[in-house]
């Protein structure tokens, strides 16, 4: 009569039952490993081939800044805006510029000495602050540079004074000079230019 083997206890099948399971799951734990290295090293060679300044890859060129749009230079019968100091602005219009043989009606008025009139027309506005109009503060060129000379005696002269905010003055300035085109600027208290603008032609 065989002799029948003693079964394993129940204890030890349970612990090699344990073993095989934890081995699997190393085997599997290391197999994800290395599929996600060879997956991290195939991206890197794909960014490595795609990166900027790698060898038969030029960087995109830098595009240019756009450029500034040039403020359009004041014209006859366009409001502009001179900065006066002191945080005081005024918008002002030569409504009309033009060339003349007389600007006053008065017999005593001096004759012109350099062949006629610049006659301007301005309005005269308060943009910010108080801003004060005074045809001192504008003077001509003609396109040599020879400064026109300020009339005093035109008719209807810009007046001198304070204008608030809300308010106008409009009156001409006048210039005895040669006719042709000229370079009109317009100065702050201060007689420092805040503003040119050309007129004939």
């Amino acid at each position: 009569m065989k002799k029948q083997l003693n079964p394993e206890p129940v204890e030890l099948k349970a612990r090699k039952s344990a073993t095989k399971k934890h081995l699997i799951s190393v085997a599997v734990l290391v197999l994800g490993l290395a599929l996600a290295s060879c997956s991290a090293e195939g991206a890197n060679g794909e960014a490595g081939a795609a990166a900027p300044g790698s060898a038969g890859q030029e960087e995109p060129a830098a595009e240019a800044p756009p450029e500034a749009v040039p403020e359009a230079a004041p014209a006859v019968g366009v409001p502009f805006t001179a900065d006066m100091g002191g945080g005081n602005t005024a918008r002002i219009t030569i409504v009309s510029a033009e060339y003349t043989d007389s600007v006053s009606a008065e017999s005593f008025a001096p004759a012109a000495q350099n062949g006629g009139f610049l006659l301007l027309d301005v309005l005269w506005e308060t943009e910010e602050g108080v801003t004060s109009a005074n045809p001192l503060y504008f003077d001509a060129k003609d396109a040599e540079g020879r400064k026109g000379e300020m009339y005093m005696f035109a008719d209807g002269q810009l007046g001198s004074g304070e204008v608030l905010p809300g308010d106008k003055s409009r009156g001409f300035v006048a210039f005895d000079m040669a006719p042709g085109a000229a370079t009109v600027t317009v100065t702050d208290p201060l007689l420092q230019a805040a503003a040119r603008i050309q007129v004939g032609g």
